[in-house]
């Protein structure tokens, strides 16, 4: 099974940290099972959350793993389930997030890819034959 990662960083609206702090303490208690039956019908076999303190804004950075992330905000979009309106509502509200406005998740476009430079990678290659030259 191929898992793959997504990371995504969202600020909170001003004066929303304590609000955002409840809302993480009731997907950890009060809701917790319907946000485990959630990620299990996302897919999603990890999760980390983590509060920035930026200074001027607090941003929340969420790392996802899971073996189809391309669904998961399609499907977040679109349910009429319950929780699932509750989580979309709660984004909204604590970091101006319409879920329902970031989809067709499929609209990406990929714009720019860094390789390791020529020079960096060759003279890489040349310190390590230099180090097996100086071992043998």
């Amino acid at each position: 099974m191929m898992m793959t990662a997504l990371t995504v960083v969202l600020p909170l609206l001003p004066g929303k940290q304590e609000a955002w702090r409840r809302f993480c303490q009731t997907l950890q208690g009060s809701r917790c099972r319907e946000y485990e039956a959630w990620r299990e019908r996302m897919g999603i076999s990890q999760e980390e959350i983590w509060l920035s303190l930026t200074g001027p804004w607090d941003l929340v950075r969420i790392h996802l793993q899971a073996e189809h992330l391309e669904h998961v905000f399609v499907d977040l979009a679109a349910s009429h389930r319950p929780f699932d309106r509750w989580l979309r509502q709660q984004l909204l509200e604590l970091h101006g997030v319409d879920i329902l406005q970031l989809v067709p998740a499929s609209a990406h476009e990929l714009i720019f890819v860094q390789p390791i430079p020529f020079r960096e990678a060759v003279s890489d290659q040349v310190q390590n034959h230099k180090n097996k030259e100086n071992n043998t």
